[in-house]
C-alpha cells in the first residue's frame, strides 16, 4: 500500500517474481476496504498514505488480524514514528532512501517465517493442552492463561519487565522449589538477574543453585543438568540473540514430566522472542539518533540535547559552551583523493575528538565536514583551551586510508551561553566564531565577539 506508483510497481514486480500473490492499494481508504475483505499474511504500508495513515492501518490490522505481519515504509526517518510503529506491533520499519531490493526480499521472507513459526507455536501449545486431557478443567484454564500471558512477552517491554515477566510465568505455572534467570549482553541495561526459592530451601542450597546456574553461561545449552545440584531434579536452558544471552534454570525434588519440561522450554523460547524485539527496538532507536558514517550522534539528537542543556544551564545557573569544528579544505580532499578517503577522514577525526573529550561532553556530526561539541558546566575560557587542544591534536595526527597518508587541520568556533541568550543565539555565536576562524586563515580556534541585544529564542 503506497501512493508512489513507481515504488509500488517496483515492489510488486519484485515480489510477484518470487511467487507471492499481492493486492495493491494507493490510498488509505482503498487499503482499509481491502483489509475488510480478508486476512493477509503480510502488509507493506506507506507511513503517509492519503485518507488513512499507515499507523492507523497498522492499528486496524493488529486489532482485527493479529497474525498479519506488518512492515512500514516511509520516506522520512524519525525516532517517534519508528518507536510508535514497533509498539503497535510492526515487524520492521524501512526508509525508502535506504531500500535495497535484496535486503527487502530477505526482510519479507523473515517476516513470513516469523508468522509461520508463531502459528506453529500456537498449534504446539494447543496440542500440548489436548495431550493433558486427564488434568482437571481448572488446570486446563491455568495453562490457557499461561499461554496468553506468555505470548505477550514478544511485545514491547523493558529488559526488567521481560525478566520479571518470565520469572512470574514460570514460578506461577510450574511447581518448582528453585528458579533463576539471568540476562547478559553488551547493552547498558544489562546484566540483570532474578531468583526465587521456597522457604524450605536453606541458604547453602540456594547459593549452590545460583553458582551452578551462573556456570552455565560458559556451557552448551544442550548439556545435561550440572552435577552436584542442591536438588535431585534440575532443568536449565540457554538462548542467545544478537550477543544477548538468557540462561534459566529450575529445580525440585520430584522428576519433571515431559509436559512440564516442554512448557519450561516454551517459556524460554518466548523469552527469546522478547529479546529479539528488545534488540530490534534498540537498533531502531540507535539508527534514528546516530550518524551512519561516524557512529556519532546526529543533528536531530544534538538539537534535542541542546534544548535540554540550555534549560538546565538556566535553571541551575551553570556554564554551557558550544564548539563548532570544521575540517579545512575538505572539498579539496574529496576532489583529489576521492570520497572514500574523505569518509575515512571524517571517521578518524570523529574518533580523535571523541577520545579526547570528557564522557560528559556530547559530540555530534552536525553535517558534511562539521562536528559540534556540547560541553556542559564548562565556561568559555576552559572551552577555548579544549578547542586549542583538540585542534593541535588533530593537526598532529596523520590520517591514513588505502595506503595514503595526509595531514589535515580544523578550524573551531567557540561560544558560551550568556544571560539573555536562547538556543539559536548560542548556535549563531559559535557558528560566527567558526566563520572568523576560517576568514582568519584557518587552522585556528576563535571565541565569540561581544553581541548586544540578544533575543531569547528558547
Amino acid at each position: 500500500m503506497d501512493d508512489d506508483p513507481q515504488l509500488l510497481g517496483t515492489l510488486t514486480e519484485c515480489l510477484e517474481g518470487q511467487g507471492y500473490v499481492l493486492t495493491a492499494a494507493t490510498d488509505g481508504r482503498q487499503a482499509m476496504k481491502i483489509l475488510q475483505d480478508g486476512e493477509f499474511a503480510l502488509a507493506l504500508l506507506d507511513l503517509m498514505l492519503p485518507g488513512v495513515s499507515g499507523l492507523d492501518l497498522l492499528s486496524h490490522i493488529k486489532t482485527h488480524h493479529p497474525d498479519t505481519e506488518v512492515i512500514l515504509i516511509t520516506g522520512h526517518a524519525g525516532l517517534e514514528s519508528a518507536v510508535q510503529a514497533l509498539r503497535l506491533g510492526a515487524y520492521d520499519y524501512l526508509i525508502k532512501s535506504d531500500l535495497r531490493l535484496a535486503e527487502f526480499q530477505a526482510l519479507v521472507a523473515r517476516a513470513l517465517e516469523r508468522r509461520r513459526l508463531a502459528r506453529q507455536n500456537r498449534k504446539l501449545l494447543v496440542h500440548l493442552s489436548q495431550a493433558q486431557e486427564e488434568l482437571s478443567q481448572r488446570r486446563a484454564r491455568e495453562l490457557a492463561q499461561v499461554r496468553q500471558i506468555g505470548e505477550t512477552l514478544v511485545g514491547p517491554l523493558t529488559w526488567e519487565q521481560l525478566l520479571q515477566g518470565l520469572v512470574n510465568l514460570i514460578w506461577d505455572s510450574l511447581p518448582v522449589q528453585l528458579l533463576g534467570l539471568m540476562v547478559c549482553g553488551p547493552l547498558p541495561e544489562l546484566p540483570l538477574e532474578s531468583w526465587r526459592h521456597q522457604h524450605k530451601i536453606d541458604a547453602a542450597a540456594f547459593q549452590s543453585f545460583q553458582n551452578l546456574l551462573k556456570d552455565q553461561f560458559a556451557a552448551d545449552s544442550t548439556s545435561p543438568a550440572p552435577a552436584g545440584s542442591p536438588v535431585p531434579e534440575m532443568l536449565w536452558l540457554k538462548v542467545a540473540v544478537e550477543g544477548v544471552s538468557l540462561v534459566a534454570g529450575i529445580g525440585r525434588q520430584e522428576p519433571f514430566t515431559r509436559e512440564e519440561a516442554e512448557l519450561f522450554r516454551i517459556f524460554i523460547l518466548q523469552g527469546e522472542a522478547g529479546i529479539k524485539n528488545l534488540v530490534l527496538f534498540e537498533q531502531v532507536k540507535s539508527m534514528a539518533i546516530r550518524d551512519a558514517l561516524t557512529g556519532l550522534h546526529n543533528y536531530r539528537y544534538f538539537k534535542e540535547a541542546l534544548l535540554y542543556e540550555v534549560e538546565r544551564s538556566r535553571r541551575y545557573n551553570t556554564s554551557l559552551s558550544l564548539l563548532f569544528l570544521d575540517i579545512d579544505d575538505f572539498k579539496q580532499i574529496n576532489d583529489t583523493r576521492g570520497h572514500l578517503y574523505g569518509d575515512a577522514i571524517l571517521r578518524q577525526v570523529g574518533t580523535i575528538i571523541r577520545d579526547g573529550i570528557r564522557m560528559a561532553d556530547l559530540l555530534c556530526r552536525y553535517g558534511g565536514d562539521e562536528f559540534v561539541l556540547l560541553m556542559s558546566q564548562t565556561p568559555l575560557e576552559q572551552a577555548l583551551l579544549s578547542a586549542e587542544r583538540l585542534r593541535s591534536l588533530i593537526g598532529q595526527t596523520p590520517m591514513r586510508y588505502g595506503g595514503q597518508t595526509s595531514m589535515i587541520t580544523v578550524s573551531i568556533g567557540v561560544a558560551s551561553l550568556q544571560r539573555g541568550m536562547g538556543m539559536e543565539d548560542l548556535i549563531k555565536a559559535a557558528d560566527g566564531a567558526l566563520y572568523r576562524a576560517k576568514e582568519g586563515g584557518k587552522n585556528r580556534s576563535c571565541g565569540p565577539e561581544p553581541v548586544v541585544g540578544l533575543s531569547s529564542l528558547a
